[in-house]
């Protein structure tokens, strides 16, 4: 039997997380310092199409909830770009989303719920800067993921994960 203090994280899917602990939003961000960009052309570089976008998203995030159900994060760390690899390493990410194991947040839901766009995809400085929520309940998952292209795939650059009440509640 799950604690009283379980939240479930959308539409009964039976997934659920513990509140965070007198804190409506909690953040882990995995970036890596700013370097130059990979060698390829900016004016080569487009936008890829909306459900490659969520395609990345998801599989961002959900490498992320399985790095936290596992607490092994050399799969997360091998899916980043050399930048996001050479700055995270597997201890480092574990230490950043340490809250997250903590609360026993599963971002599995994700899987089921189209993302939302809180900013229009761009590419600045040679990075695809993808920003958004899902639209969960009780609590959202915003997300705000940067990607650099490393031989010809958009390959994750930076990662920042929080959740938030839902803005219906409030």
């Amino acid at each position: 039997m799950k604690p009283v203090h379980t939240i479930l994280l959308s539409l009964a899917l039976g997934l659920a997380i513990t509140p965070l602990a007198n804190a409506q939003t909690r953040t882990a961000a995995a970036t890596p310092r700013p370097t130059a960009p990979a060698a390829i052309a900016p004016t080569a570089l487009q936008v890829p199409p909306s459900e490659a976008q969520v395609i990345m998203i998801r599989s961002a995030l959900l490498a992320l909830s399985q790095a936290n159900q596992t607490n092994n994060y050399t799969v997360l760390n091998a899916l980043g770009s050399p930048g996001f690899r050479s700055a995270n390493s597997p201890t480092r990410l574990s230490e950043v989303f340490a809250p997250f194991r903590a609360n026993r947040i599963d971002l599995a839901p994700v899987t089921l719920i189209n993302p939302n766009f809180t900013a229009k995809p761009a590419i600045a400085n040679g990075r695809l800067r993808l920003v958004g929520l899902f639209p969960t309940a009780p609590m959202r998952v915003n997300y705000d993921l940067t990607f650099e292209p490393v031989g010809g795939q958009w390959q994750l650059f930076g990662l920042a994960v929080n959740l938030s009440a839902d803005a219906k509640k409030n």
